[in-house]
């Protein structure tokens, strides 16, 4: 039986992020082709992998569960990078287990996963490039908005996916394949000296089946929104723009999924929106799309973003999405989204405004698309079979 090997060294909690299912949604598609599957990763990953009923082995890279640290402090970032760095040691203590004829393949671009399927005996060597890092001079200058204060987890992410990049492209003896998750990648791919016939765009994965059982649902919502409470998501132009709704729509509703009410409600309340947003907190993935289908408009003010699965699912549950014109954007969605000019906070609310009414009125433009194209090329089915297909080459 071929085996493969998953480098998922990043996987520190069970609270898993969208690179996580991505792999996961991986792994289970080579075992059911008949690959036997093993992973280099922690404890958190163990857990994950149990929870999920994913099969496959576990090569333990760490001794326990790292504990919870602050991220945002200098001490928490110390802590982090000194779990990385122990992880690395100790998957490179285990690389015997990886033999010539098997696969590898890194799940991040970070060194971590990266060196070690570079340095393994295998002779077909996979990596994903999920989101471009921010440039050395953005990072300076705090020139994107996910530039964090401190400036040391951003040099890191820079440092870590040049230099991962640069190894993997430089890996001599056997086979090759680059997956990446955006279109606008591939010219910094094919300057490293990537062909083409070695790299596969992948879709970031969507949930089709699941989304079309759930029933159509009474637009009971205007607005909708989901995720982190950070700069990047643009939560002022968020709350500003409902503001400018309530004043402008009669009987104005809107909902909040996930966890921040804490950090959110008092600003809220503080604006007279109390009566305005309900929150979900958390909520099953049956129930987000439910969510989704029960509201008018999904608002979209971020100020920077790589794939963001969230507005593919709002799509496919037929729920229009308003978002800055940000460029990673349109590539990937073309007019699937309505677009203001980034960031034009005027324009997002007008655009906001006019798309509830066009819903308030039965009219939604995402029916005069071909929807059903857009499913099943962001499908898992079709993402699984692509990581398929790339395999199959190389063997």
């Amino acid at each position: 039986m071929t085996r493969i090997h998953f480098f998922t060294n990043g996987v520190f909690t069970t609270t898993i992020a969208g690179g996580d299912i991505h792999f996961l949604k991986l792994a289970e598609a080579v075992a059911r082709a008949g690959y036997a599957v093993n992973y280099f990763g922690g404890h958190a990953l163990a857990e994950v992998i149990q929870k999920h009923n994913v099969p496959g082995t576990v090569a333990l890279t760490d001794a326990a569960k790292m504990q919870k640290v602050n991220t945002g402090a200098l001490d928490g970032q110390v802590a982090m990078f000194r779990d990385m760095f122990g992880r690395y040691r100790r998957t490179m203590a285990l690389l015997a287990q990886v033999r010539p004829e098997d696969f590898v393949y890194a799940v991040s671009d970070y060194w971590f996963d990266v060196l070690p399927v570079v340095r393994s005996a295998a002779r077909r060597r996979l990596m994903v490039l999920h989101m471009e890092a921010p440039t050395f001079r953005q990072i300076l200058t705090r020139g994107r908005p996910d530039v964090d204060p401190k400036r040391l987890a951003s040099l890191h992410y820079w440092a870590s996916q040049e230099y991962s990049l640069r190894r993997f492209a430089a890996a001599r003896g056997g086979q090759r394949h680059l997956f990446h998750l955006h279109p606008l990648m591939q010219p910094r791919l094919r300057r490293l000296g990537v062909r083409d016939e070695e790299m596969t765009l992948l879709s970031y994965g969507l949930e089709v089946g699941p989304t079309e059982a759930v029933p159509a649902q009474p637009r009971a919502y205007d607005v909708v929104w989901i995720g982190r409470v950070h700069r990047q998501k643009g939560i002022d132009d968020l709350l500003d723009t409902l503001g400018f709704l309530n004043q402008r729509l009669p009987n104005l509703r809107a909902m909040f999924i996930g966890n921040v009410r804490d950090a959110l409600a008092p600003e809220i309340e503080q604006r007279g929106l109390g009566k305005v947003v309900e929150f979900s907190g958390f909520v099953s993935e049956e129930e987000k799309i439910r969510l989704f289908k029960a509201s008018r408009v999904f608002l979209m003010p971020s100020k920077h973003e790589g794939s963001p699965r969230v507005i593919g699912e709002s799509i496919i549950a037929g729920t229009p999405v308003v978002a800055y014109e940000i460029p990673n954007y349109r590539p990937l969605f073309d007019d699937f989204v309505r677009y203001a000019p980034p960031f034009d906070l005027a324009a997002f609310q007008q655009v906001a405004e006019r798309e509830i009414l066009a819903l308030r009125a039965g009219q939604n433009y995402l029916d005069q698309l071909d929807l059903a194209a857009f499913k099943r090329e962001n499908s898992w089915g079709t993402t699984q079979g692509k990581f398929l297909a790339a395999l199959e080459k190389m063997r």
